[in-house]
């Protein structure tokens, strides 16, 4: 049965990267890939993305096109590492990111998470620690930090 292997990435373009170090690192035959995108619960109208009505859509636009972008993200990221070989899924969960990383990650019984790192001045690190250092520190399992730049 192949080990599950946690993406974790954001809609930006660094994303590429993390698939790259998971195409890398992982094999189609010994691993499962899930790509997990976690949105600003601010950000969300409900708790299920890709749920909203039209009414909905038209009151908060802001929150909608958010979704919709990570949901985009998603599925883009998913079917790149299905034409690569990898059996994978997704999904995009309205949370505090560290909380959706960690939870995904037990929940799956992770192998192994795969997510990115953005650089921070040493007082930017100080006031808001990296999601990446949050997710080291609360999970247990390895975690493979890919840095884009």
């Amino acid at each position: 049965m192949p080990s599950p292997v946690l993406i974790a990435i954001d809609a930006s373009p660094a994303c590429t990267s993390l698939l790259d170090l998971a195409r890398r690192y992982c094999r189609p035959e010994q691993h499962h890939l899930h790509v997990l995108l976690a949105i600003d619960a601010t950000f969300a109208v409900h708790g299920q993305p890709a749920l909203y009505t039209r009414g909905e859509e038209e009151e908060y636009p802001a929150a909608c096109e958010e979704q919709q972008q990570a949901e985009r993200a998603v599925q883009d990221a998913v079917a790149v590492l299905r034409e690569s070989g990898f059996t994978c899924d997704g999904s995009v969960v309205a949370a505090e990111p560290v909380a959706a990383i960690v939870d995904q990650a037990k929940a799956l019984e992770c192998e192994l998470i795969v997510m990115g790192h953005r650089h921070l001045s040493r007082l930017g690190r100080l006031l808001d620690p990296s999601v990446s250092g949050k997710v080291i520190d609360r999970v247990g399992c390895p975690v493979l930090v890919g840095v884009a730049g």
